[in-house]
């Protein structure tokens, strides 16, 4: 099972989120966007984990508690190899939300990315733009979202499209 801990949005942020994602698809001459119903911030990606492991981990998501964290998106940012991405406004509470998260499966043993954590919304990937980069119109107006609460994910393949959905 391939698994990974973030945190949804409701379909309001959603639809914010793909208005910005329009814009930059607008620009782009190709690339593979993100699903409007797949768009999460990843707090910890875990990989393929074996089924007997999920309990633990589904009472990891419930220790995590229902804290939202209020984010605000202004900021359209490129990773190496075309992943372009929202970056939210520094959060302390995200943050240390993200550290705890990851002391605790560190603890249940599971290996974790050794990169320093960059909270991010994927818009898409291996985007090629039209020009040397994303045009004004492109980035976005603030966008404010409340994320969460934590939630486990499962990654897998509905009818050949990828799907994120929240087990726990």
């Amino acid at each position: 099972m391939r698994l990974f801990f973030g945190l949804p949005f409701d379909a309001v942020s959603r639809a914010a989120f793909l208005s910005a994602q329009d814009e930059l698809r607008r620009h782009a001459v190709k690339g593979k966007f993100t699903d409007g119903e797949n768009l999460h911030l990843t707090l910890a990606f875990l990989g393929e984990v074996e089924r007997e492991r999920l309990p633990a981990l589904r009472a990891l998501a419930a220790a995590m508690g229902r804290e939202t964290f209020p984010l605000i998106f202004r900021s359209l940012r490129c990773f190496p190899g075309g992943i372009w991405y929202l970056a939210p406004d520094p959060c302390p509470a995200l943050m240390d939300a993200q550290s705890r998260l990851s002391e605790a499966l560190q603890s249940e043993g599971f290996r974790l990315e050794a990169r320093p954590y960059v909270p991010h919304l994927t818009l898409g990937r291996k985007i090629v733009l039209d020009g040397n980069g994303p045009p004004e119109e492109a980035r976005p107006s603030p966008i404010s979202a409340a994320g969460g609460p934590v939630r486990l994910f499962l990654s897998h393949r509905e009818e050949g499209r990828l799907r994120y959905s929240v087990i726990g």
